[in-house]
């Protein structure tokens, strides 16, 4: 399905998730330039103090090695954190839908305070209290939200609508 229909229009989608990802790369390089020049600076000076001329290859870039080596954990970690502000909750999310579909209660979901996608919580929220609201009926007839009608005119009206986003 990757005809010119569905080619992506737009790789920005999402301002705070991205954004995030994009500003802590942005950080991480900027973390490991700074690092990186200060050693080689360190290193210069100290070549030159003990009057080595013809360091080899390694020696020159040791400081740029070492550099690396030092801040590739703390990128790491970070970054894990970060992508757990999002893969978390929509862990979450999973969990509960499942809980839906398979017709068990679902306690409200709430993701932490530095989470993405609360607004998906609240919306998901919405749609459990809709579907408590509709089997619990008072005329005791049920909403069915899956009967095959439903889900037939749903198929039907998904064929019929134009692509309109390609996120």
């Amino acid at each position: 399905m990757s005809g010119p229909k569905n080619k992506r229009k737009k790789y920005f989608v999402d301002r705070k998730v991205q954004g995030a990802i994009l500003w802590h790369m942005v950080l991480h390089w900027g973390l490991l330039l700074a690092a990186t020049f200060v050693l080689l600076v360190f290193f210069d000076m100290v070549t030159r103090l003990r009057g080595n001329v013809g360091t080899s290859l390694l020696q020159r870039h040791a400081p740029t090695l070492l550099a690396m080596l030092a801040l590739a954990p703390i990128c790491i970690r970070d970054l894990c954190k970060l992508s757990n502000r999002f893969a978390g909750p929509m862990v979450r999310l999973r969990r509960a839908m499942r809980d839906l579909a398979e017709g068990r209660e679902v306690a409200p979901v709430h993701f932490r305070e530095n989470d993405f996608w609360k607004d998906l919580a609240a919306d998901f929220n919405r749609v459990v209290h809709r579907v408590e609201v509709a089997t619990a009926s008072p005329t005791g007839v049920s909403n069915d939200l899956d009967s095959t009608s439903h889900t037939e005119q749903s198929a039907r009206r998904t064929e019929n609508s134009p692509v309109t986003s390609n996120a």
